[in-house]
């Protein structure tokens, strides 16, 4: 395409401050390789800007462009490959370590008392265990054991836990069954006129995907509200995201149900998968800003 000295000469401040797009950089190139006028017109631009140091710089400019946003679109997608990858990885790692409920009887193979101690000895089936205690007037233990989805592959050791019983204090072990099933005293008297007591898994993951599901619906609101201001909305926009990607992720790692006798898994292995599925919706979402 033909153009006339006085175009170029109306486009090269743009070029010479790399203010311009590649198609005009690379008409503009085009032209002043056959029009000395230009080019030095072109240098002088140049050198009022910065030391000018090969007389091809304008012809390489379009390839440094092109090479500029090919290494963008790499990151990009090396960025994104590895955000999936992790994404898969840690669904894998949180399914195949995921604690199975084992009852008391599943669970334990042995209890023996000997010298103000309380041996407890796990049967092979148990991948870990769990003791939690309360400290007081009495002293309490709450004894879990789990097995995963691992158990059949890996063959367990049997592993034994000892409990110090303290004089002068009640002391309290029973196993908490995870189930349907009551919890099940292991040493001490049984302090429930009923027979016994069932230890309920902990809600607070449902707490926390209830208060996310209102926070999407307010920032939904409020971004069609002020869909016409960019950055209002682009702020609205990343709080959805992110809200959204806690529900996601709270279904995929705990389901519908929610409840859980191991929060704290729970909630750092939905946290990990929070931020990934966050990084990929935002990657996803402002895509063409990462590579242009």
């Amino acid at each position: 395409m033909k153009i006339t000295c006085n175009v170029v000469q109306d486009m090269l401040p743009l070029v010479a401050e790399d203010l311009a797009s590649g198609d005009t950089v690379m008409l503009v190139g085009e032209h002043i390789k056959n029009c000395p006028d230009c080019k030095d017109e072109y240098n002088e631009l140049k050198k009022s800007k910065t030391d000018f140091k090969y007389e091809d710089d304008l012809e390489a400019a379009p390839i440094r462009d092109i090479s500029r946003k090919l290494k963008k679109r790499r990151m990009y997608t090396g960025v994104l490959t590895g955000l999936i990858i992790s994404l898969f990885l840690v669904l894998v790692f949180d399914k195949t370590t995921k604690a199975i409920p084992l009852s008391f009887n599943e669970a334990i193979e042995s209890t023996r008392v000997e010298d103000e101690k309380l041996f407890i000895k796990f049967k092979e089936d148990v991948s870990n265990y769990d003791i939690v205690s309360t400290k007081g007037e009495n002293i309490n233990y709450e004894i879990m054991a789990w097995k995963t989805s691992l158990s059949k592959f890996i063959k367990n050791e049997s592993k034994t836990t000892v409990i110090d019983i303290e004089n002068g204090k009640s002391t309290l072990v029973y196993y908490i069954s995870q189930g349907d099933e009551l919890d099940k005293i292991i040493y001490g008297d049984n302090p429930y006129s009923n027979g016994g007591v069932l230890t309920l898994p902990r809600l607070a993951m449902n707490f926390y995907v209830t208060a996310m599901g209102l926070i999407l619906l307010v920032s939904s609101v409020l971004l069609f509200l002020f869909r016409k201001k960019s950055k209002i909305n682009k702020a609205f926009t990343i709080i959805s995201f992110f809200s959204g990607s806690y529900i996601l992720s709270h279904l995929v790692i705990l389901g519908l149900r929610g409840s859980t006798h191991h929060i704290l898994r729970d909630l750092a292995f939905v946290g990990i998968t929070t931020i990934l599925i966050f990084s990929l919706s935002i990657l996803i979402r402002y895509k063409e800003k990462y590579i242009s």
